[in-house]
């Protein structure tokens, strides 16, 4: 049990860190490329490396999965988070060309504590008392 915590740890910071190479690569590459073609060129990233975790998936289980199929009550859902998954990542890049980096950094601390407290609100997610202290620091709440 004990590796397979840490694992999830190594996984976790691992993704914090690629997270927080996003922005100050972008801000690069934003000195070449438009911001929507930008954004389309982390999307196809993003489609390739899932394609690709999901036939390593298939392969690794022999085609067997224990998800669940989409249904019809989801279709709001799915439509709602393409369209914002569309919407996101071109509003991002367009932000990150126009702002300064201490800026764009500044609103990229913001984020973590945003979307804290919208699936605190909007999703009745629980909140360890230890993310919430740093939510209410962040928000200069308390």
């Amino acid at each position: 049990m004990k590796n397979k915590n840490f694992s999830g740890i190594l996984l976790a910071v691992s993704a914090a860190a690629l997270y927080a190479l996003n922005a100050p690569c972008s801000k690069l590459l934003l000195a070449e490329i438009t911001p929507t073609m930008l954004a389309a060129l982390l999307y196809l990233g993003a489609g390739t490396g899932m394609f690709l975790t999901g036939l390593l998936q298939r392969i690794l289980c022999h085609g067997r999965t224990e998800e669940k199929r989409l249904t019809t009550k989801d279709l709001p859902y799915t439509a709602a988070m393409v369209l914002l998954d569309i919407a996101a990542p071109v509003l991002l890049m367009a932000g990150l060309s126009s702002t300064t980096a201490a800026n764009a950094s500044l609103l990229n601390n913001f984020e973590i504590a945003a979307t804290s407290v919208i699936a605190l609100w909007l999703f009745h997610e629980k909140i360890s008392p230890r993310l919430t202290r740093v939510v209410v620091k962040q928000l200069n709440w308390g």
